[in-house]
């Protein structure tokens, strides 16, 4: 079996385009399909088969992503997709120990993509694709809990983003870098909800609309054989590129822990650089014009 050690989510995209058209309206020998394969909504969502899975392994694995975020009452098939269906488009990849991460992108109907964060499933390719359906099937649900969950978060943010005053700064983010696992886009993430949650600015997507830009990168290095330290930069940008200030935030934490879903953690860091956002935005309003 061959397995890819990087993934890119470019590769994301290309697996969607390259997929044939699937035909839901198209009766077969056992009938008109039922009511669960056929998402309408703007939320449904069309699973496609797993990238980098070979054989039924790709399939078991969408089906039963599909199964579990119905039950989560979310429209979901991997049999047919709708007009205003988002396609949730999956891969398997491995991280640099040889461990399986099943990662994720949803190509939303009339909005932007949005990039997840790894699930890593702790088992190896050979044992993954040995493995009895029960356990498929509880890595799916654990697979569909992260997407509904994100999708949620994503919605609960834009609606406050919505209600944010249009009077305050607007902020680009650029690309965290430097953390393992899935880190920067967990970080990234984290950062937005909270500077949007405290009110400091309303993010946007283009640099040249941006009145600050703000950078995170985060280094590793080792503190003894059971431990490393982290550090993250957070730092803050003029338009121009000028640096206007920057935070430091740095802690222990267990070796390897930081490879693969960050969860919390990216949430405690996120907190801490936005309140030092927020010194610092405090600081540049109340500097005296040049």
């Amino acid at each position: 079996m061959s397995w890819v050690r990087a993934f890119h989510l470019g590769l994301l995209l290309l697996v969607a385009a390259c997929q044939p058209l699937p035909q839901p309206f198209l009766p077969d020998e056992k009938g008109l399909p039922i009511a669960l394969t056929m998402p309408t909504g703007e939320h449904s969502l069309y699973v496609l088969p797993v990238a980098n899975a070979e054989g039924e392994l790709a399939q078991s694995l969408a089906a039963g992503l599909a199964a579990a975020l119905v039950e989560r009452d979310w429209p979901a098939s991997a049999l047919a997709r709708s007009s205003a269906s988002s396609d949730l488009v999956t891969a398997l990849a491995e991280d640099e120990q040889g461990r399986v991460i099943w990662v994720w992108q949803l190509s939303r109907f009339g909005g932007p993509p949005l990039n997840g964060s790894d699930l890593p499933l702790g088992l190896d390719a050979e044992t993954l694709a040995a493995a009895p359906e029960a356990t498929r099937q509880a890595l799916a649900r654990a697979m569909a809990q992260r997407v509904a969950n994100e999708i949620e978060q994503v919605d609960a943010s834009q609606r406050a983003e919505a209600a944010l005053d249009p009077s305050l700064p607007k902020l680009f983010l650029r690309p965290f870098q430097g953390a393992p696992g899935d880190g920067n886009t967990a970080l990234a993430r984290a950062f937005g909800d909270q500077i949007i949650g405290l009110g400091l600015a309303r993010p946007v997507r283009d640099a040249a609309q941006a009145d600050y830009q703000v950078e995170c990168v985060v280094a590793l290095s080792d503190a003894g054989p059971r431990a490393q330290q982290v550090a993250l930069a957070w730092s803050l940008y003029a338009p121009s590129g000028e640096r206007l200030g920057s935070i430091t935030q740095a802690n222990r934490v267990p070796r390897g822990s930081l490879d693969g879903a960050w969860g919390g953690i990216a949430q405690a860091a996120a907190q801490g650089g936005a309140e030092g956002l927020r010194d610092m935005l405090a600081r540049l309003k109340a500097a005296p014009k040049q």
